[in-house]
């Protein structure tokens, strides 16, 4: 999979992209979804509203061809799916002998190659700042024209010391971006509910660096369950894309919460607080503007 041209940014015109950890949830029927609607037409409404989205999917097992064309034919053609790599290449082999899973990977998605934005390399904790020469090499065979973001959660990664400079002068040199992970929201308090636990026993606790490399940084916000009190954690985020934006850096934004039933909510109130940030518009479609029709079940 290469592709020298695929940059369509010059039809965007937001700030920056937003979206969520996923495109397909039930209970968002009758607040992000028109009542009627059902799994195979998601991804079409989510992409109306969004503008990109966090492809989990893609980390624990590779969509069939079926499932490729259908998200093709949804998705928005201003929409970016930012795919995580396999665990098998990440995780279980820690970047190494992994060509022939790395080639499947690509060749599979290729399709979807004008509506990829940032593929992200999620590394586990485990990975180590003496592994960084495994890094670089991996760098060295992906594919060429694509944008990747890698995500570290290491502490020895966020030392501000010269195993954090390696890393980042590593990804600057190669145009690659740092992915920002900000879960200070989340463990703020202590957790109550069954979905707060989850969270805490699942999400890392990293200090925040804000940190771009390249010029499309992605931001992963890991909310709690109290909307007010994910706001205080979001402000900072505020003047940082007002910084970015005028160094010409177009982040994304993904935004979770513990059972992601209120990120698009707590998405959509990030948003209007930037409505003062040159280039911003409104959403496609406000959630009180998603109407009934019963007949999108058809689809």
């Amino acid at each position: 999979m290469q592709h020298e041209n695929i940059n369509t940014e010059a039809v965007f015109t937001q700030p920056y992209r937003l979206g969520l950890p996923m495109w397909s949830n039930r209970q968002w029927i009758g607040s992000l979804f028109p009542k009627g609607s059902n799994s195979s037409n998601f991804l079409q409404h989510y992409s109306q509203v969004f503008s990109s989205v966090e492809g989990n999917t893609t980390f624990y097992a590779l969509p069939d061809k079926n499932t490729v064309a259908s998200w093709k034919e949804q998705a928005d053609s201003n929409f970016k799916f930012c795919f995580k790599l396999p665990r098998k290449v990440t995780h279980e082999n820690y970047l190494r002998y992994c060509g022939a899973e790395l080639s499947e990977f690509f060749t599979r998605l290729e399709p979807l190659a004008n509506v990829c934005g940032s593929f992200m390399i999620q590394l586990p904790e485990s990975f180590e700042p003496r592994s960084i020469n495994d890094l670089a090499r991996f760098i060295d065979v992906l594919p060429k024209g694509f944008q990747f973001s890698v995500e570290v959660r290491h502490l020895d990664f966020f030392n501000q010391g010269a195993e954090e400079k390696a890393l980042n002068q590593l990804l600057s040199e190669n145009n690659i971006d740092r992915v920002c992970f900000d879960s200070r929201a989340l463990f703020s308090k202590p957790a109550v509910t069954e979905q707060e636990k989850d969270a805490h026993r699942k999400k890392p606790k990293l200090p925040v660096h804000a940190t771009a490399t390249a010029k499309n940084p992605i931001v992963r916000f890991i909310g709690g369950s109290d909307m007010t009190r994910n706001n205080q954690y979001l402000l900072p985020w505020i003047k940082k894309l007002e910084q970015w934006r005028q160094q010409d850096i177009t982040p994304t934004i993904f935004i979770h919460t513990p059972d992601n039933v209120a990120a698009p909510e707590q998405a959509f109130s990030f948003h209007q607080q930037l409505e003062h940030i040159a280039g911003w518009q409104p959403l496609a479609k406000a959630l009180s503007e998603i109407e009934d029709d019963s007949q999108l079940s058809i689809f």
